[in-house]
């Protein structure tokens, strides 16, 4: 039984109601990196009298090329928007459809060497171009459509005709199952694992439903190779998260690089913690209720099956979100908590060792990183996305 609701967020209620004072949200990685800081240098979007392409009704999914290009898919889209390194519009690539290069929506998009693909959805099939926008080929995808909950897994392309892969849930008993990510040929059903990863990381309540609702970021948390050599994937404890260690592998699973950061635990208050597990007794009190009065199976306790379906640690996570970039960089994004606004980004090197740290402006979101510039989303006060480009530049280099 699935009771999912959209968008797929964080809700704000946990975040409201949980003032902590600076003392308790610092939210630090353990490390000395110098900090830099992000230069507005173009706003695109957010006016009422703008071009189709830059008129977004949810924040962007956001790309570099190799050239600086970024790509862009705005919400359920049956094509990507290219825009030139100043936000100027190139070209427009894929289209809706059942043929080659043409999809239901894309789902998902990345680049195996220079040659972009595109997925669609919910049947994986998988689209090829070139540079130019030029299809090249559509590889079928044999697997059931991937529509969720059980039915929902991951085929990715790497480059050199490898795969990442996690694999659908399948039929169970509704509680929890951990699932491999692994990377293979994409020609054989030869599978690495790198990792596992829960099913499903929302609110669950066996018998019951699940909801777009969590409490923290629950790890481990990936992100591919901007060349598809690879894979990305930062892990830490839940109970006592102490540590992130960031392990890179390659297209044939091989471990490349690790780091191991320390980072300062920051209890989640009971107060927190209680204004969690209330919001989530009010979103699961009725379909609890309808399921008990037919005779379906469910938790003694809605309160204990609550608080368990939350995933509810008592630390917050260390980080919340990543990125990767061409130049081997990887971009660790600190848990901000509410009331006390930092958001931080720890950067590694190509070496794997701490290079800056630097903080996005309020209200925005890092997406997408190529070399010195820095491509986010925010909302107006109407609540309407729009993308800026920062430049990177040296404490007090901005004009």
């Amino acid at each position: 039984m699935s009771n999912r609701q959209r968008p797929h967020a964080i809700l704000a209620i946990a975040l409201t109601a949980l003032a902590l004072n600076a003392g308790e949200a610092a939210s630090q990685l353990i490390t000395d990196a110098e900090s830099m800081e992000a230069c507005e240098v173009r706003r695109l979007g957010g006016g009422l009298d703008v071009p189709e392409w830059l008129a977004f009704a949810s924040a962007p999914s956001l790309m570099p090329d190799a050239t600086g290009r970024i790509l862009l898919r705005a919400g359920q889209v049956a094509e990507i928007t290219v825009l030139d390194a100043d936000g100027g519009y190139v070209r427009t690539i894929g289209g809706k459809g059942e043929g080659p290069g043409e999809f239901t929506f894309i789902r998902d998009m990345g680049f195996t060497g220079d040659t972009l693909w595109l997925q669609n959805w919910p049947a994986l099939h998988t689209s090829f171009f070139d540079s130019a926008g030029v299809h090249l080929k559509t590889e079928r995808d044999l697997g059931p459509p991937s529509t969720g909950p059980n039915t929902q897994r991951t085929s990715i392309p790497l480059a050199g005709g490898r795969g990442f892969y996690i694999p659908p849930t399948g039929p169970h008993d509704e509680a929890r199952v951990r699932l491999p990510m692994t990377v293979g040929s994409r020609s054989d059903e030869s599978r690495d694992t790198l990792a596992f990863r829960w099913d499903d990381t929302d609110m669950s309540i066996a018998g019951v439903g699940t909801w777009a609702f969590r409490a923290t970021v629950t790890p481990p948390i990936h992100r591919l190779d901007p060349e598809g050599h690879g894979i990305v994937i930062a892990d830490w404890v839940p109970d006592r998260p102490e540590t992130v260690t960031v392990r890179r592998f390659d297209e044939y699973g091989n471990l490349t690089r690790e780091t191991a950061i320390g980072a300062e635990l920051r209890p989640i208050p009971s107060g927190v913690k209680s204004a969690f597990i209330e919001e989530g007794m009010r979103k699961a009190e009725g379909p609890y209720e309808s399921a008990r009065r037919m005779g379906q199976r469910v938790p003694p306790s809605l309160r204990a099956a609550v608080e368990e379906g939350l995933l509810l640690p008592d630390f917050y996570a260390p980080i919340q979100s990543l990125l990767v970039t061409r130049a081997g960089r990887v971009w660790l994004r600190e848990t901000m908590i509410a009331d006390v606004y930092e958001g931080q980004w720890v950067v590694l090197g190509p070496d794997g060792e701490p290079e800056f740290r630097v903080s996005a402006p309020e209200g925005m979101v890092f997406r997408a990183v190529h070399g010195d510039r820095v491509w986010a989303t925010g909302t107006t006060e109407l609540d309407v996305p729009f993308i800026v480009v920062y430049e990177l530049v040296r404490p007090g280099g901005c004009g």
